[in-house]
């Protein structure tokens, strides 16, 4: 007999274990505890967002969804980030699955979700109403960048200091800086480490050094006392107030906030030389013009980069957040269009003089799309350069929407 149901209090063992063998057997083998503690770490009880089907009591499948919310301005919407997506090995192929998912997507336009975000094989979870959207521009950088570079920028002298689950003052200065940018997902100051180490991350905050001698480094040393994390309460104690973060992988980049952009090339110099890589990467929101223009001087190659898979259940809320932000960097086009989403009701989307609005109306659509289709034209960076000329949507500059969410709070 097969069941689906929500976790239950006391079932997180069982739902880790599953999750930890289906994705080994799949891929890597993999540990969801350290790789998101925000979810699976051992204080956690978040058994309630993840679906379960069961056959004879024993799970068979998994599919969690948590809900985040994104801030700009005062105004918020709820997004779902849908993962741990999985099937036993002996189990598939009998619907699971496609059962879970639609509990889901029922669940969250019930719960009044905006949108939601899914990882994975864009044509596999087409199925499931999701398309890829979303974009952020990528930058790579490497040791002859900071080299050649370095007479052209300021010389600040800075230290990158590991960041430990017992440094709580620091934490709570961090998780405020964050709070404090333009764009954000809303982060209580206790999720705040969890987040930020999720995805195999680590959190460095950027402190700047008084005084520093020609024998000293800009850059934390690797020593056993400064980079142990076993015990989460012992870590290096901070010199000096902390003027950002940087939060990612040896690799790849995925948080940086500094409360001055001069800063910006001593601190990726700082990570490069700590990490001791050949290249890494920084993601940047396509918004973020002062982020652009700042590593326009020293990056090496950058590239427009799609997200993941999208399924929109309120597009007037989403249009309206994404379309705020986006006049924020550019003069918005004045003009009025009319959209057919599906089955919903139709829109009227306007700008005049910058005052956005959207609301239902009556008047015939301007076009007609399926919600694959509005997730590729709307908020996709693909359809901008197949754009046909005819298209109403070509008439303004409203599209693709700046749809971007950080890496660290999906599932």
């Amino acid at each position: 007999m097969t069941v689906y149901c929500k976790g239950q209090p006391g079932e997180l063992p069982e739902i880790l274990d599953f999750i930890n063998m289906v994705f080994s057997m799949h891929r890597a083998p993999h540990n969801f505890r350290t790789l998101l503690p925000k979810l699976y770490g051992a204080d956690r009880q978040t058994e309630w967002c993840h679906y379960l089907a069961k056959e004879d009591g024993k799970i068979s499948a998994v599919v969690c969804v948590l809900p985040i919310t994104l801030e700009h301005g005062g105004h918020t919407i709820t997004c779902a980030t849908v993962g741990s997506v999985s099937v036993h090995p002996y189990s598939r192929g009998k619907g699971y699955m496609k059962q879970l998912m639609a509990m889901a997507a029922e669940d969250m336009e019930r719960q009044g979700i905006t949108l939601s975000i899914l990882d994975g094989r864009r044509h596999r979870y087409q199925y499931y109403g999701y398309e890829p959207g979303g974009h952020y521009l990528e930058y790579r950088f490497n040791e002859d960048n900071f080299r050649h570079c370095a007479a052209r920028y300021p010389d600040t002298p800075l230290t990158l200091r590991p960041v430990a689950a017992g440094d709580t003052e620091q934490i709570g200065e961090l998780s405020r800086m964050y709070s404090e940018l333009p764009v954000h997902t809303v982060r209580s100051v206790q999720d705040f480490f969890d987040i930020c180490t999720s995805w195999g991350s680590d959190l460095y905050a950027v402190e700047l050094e008084k005084t520093v001698s020609p024998a000293d480094s800009p850059v934390l040393q690797k020593t056993p006392e400064t980079t142990s994390t076993s015990d989460p309460q012992k870590s290096a104690q901070p010199t000096a107030p902390a003027a950002g973060y940087i939060c990612g992988t040896k690799d790849h980049v995925y948080e940086l906030v500094l409360s001055d952009e001069t800063l910006l090339f001593p601190t990726l110099k700082a990570w490069s030389a700590l990490h001791g890589c050949e290249s890494f990467t920084l993601a940047v929101p396509s918004y973020d013009r002062e982020r652009i223009r700042g590593v326009s001087g020293f990056y090496e190659r950058f590239s427009v980069r799609e997200e993941d898979n999208y399924r929109f259940f309120n597009y007037s809320d989403a249009i309206r957040f994404f379309l705020s932000i986006k006049s924020e960097t550019e003069p918005l086009t004045d003009g009025r269009l009319v959209l057919k989403i599906g089955g919903r009701p139709t829109l009227a989307i306007a700008v005049s003089s910058g005052v956005i609005t959207i609301e239902p109306c009556c008047d015939t659509p301007d076009l007609c799309l399926s919600d694959v289709e509005a997730v590729d034209l709307l908020f996709s960076p693909a359809s901008f350069y197949g754009r046909d000329p005819s298209s109403p949507l070509f008439s303004v500059n409203w599209f693709p929407l700046p749809l971007s969410v950080s890496h660290l709070d999906k599932c």
